[in-house]
């Protein structure tokens, strides 16, 4: 059985990692806090990751959020172009939702040129944008560019969460159908 504790203990630092990395950053919490917040000793955190910037790599390659781009939502090809689009949005603004801390983390530490987060970063924007637009080409065939329309889309839905942060009295589902809104009244004919 120590197997598996092991498993929930390191899942148990990597959530408790993203949690205070998401509010303070990562330069802003040190190995010790982090031991603090799991009931550990430091050395147990140097058990499984190495450094910190080892340890921010995981929190946000661990996340497995470009993996899910994989789960294409059901989209069935007698809907209207629109409403095929609107399911799609819907479904990368949800999942993105359900990511808000690793985001948060990620607009942060991109913001302060984090070296470890930058080529984790990259790598999912890339992952995203080629996962989209494979999304798009088969759901929505009538859209003549999908990976223009993927840029697009992730450009709203960056400016979605950007909304999420700086609006946090605003619904993220109205905010989710402003943005598929957009999205289709600019992509669609």
């Amino acid at each position: 059985m120590p197997a598996v504790a092991g498993v929930n203990q390191r899942e148990r630092i990597l959530d408790a990692a993203l949690r205070l990395m998401a509010e303070h950053g990562s330069a802003g919490v040190s190995m010790r806090q982090l031991a603090r917040a799991c009931d550990l000793q430091v050395a147990a955190i140097y058990h499984y990751f190495s450094s910190k910037d080892a340890l921010l790599s995981a929190v946000i390659d661990e996340r497995r959020f470009a993996a899910r781009l994989e789960e294409v939502p059901e989209v069935d090809p007698s809907w209207s172009a629109p409403r095929r689009l609107r399911v799609i949005v819907d479904a990368v603004w949800h999942g993105a939702m359900g990511e808000e801390q690793i985001w948060r983390l990620l607009f942060g530490e991109g913001l302060r040129g984090e070296a470890a987060a930058l080529p984790v970063g990259r790598e999912l924007l890339d992952r995203f944008r080629v996962g989209l637009a494979a999304w798009l080409a088969g759901a929505v065939p009538e859209l003549p560019r999908p990976g223009l329309a993927a840029e697009v889309i992730i450009g709203q839905v960056f400016v979605g969460l950007v909304r999420v942060f700086f609006e946090p009295d605003a619904s993220p589902e109205a905010i989710g159908a402003d943005l598929a809104e957009i999205v289709v009244e600019a992509l669609v004919p």
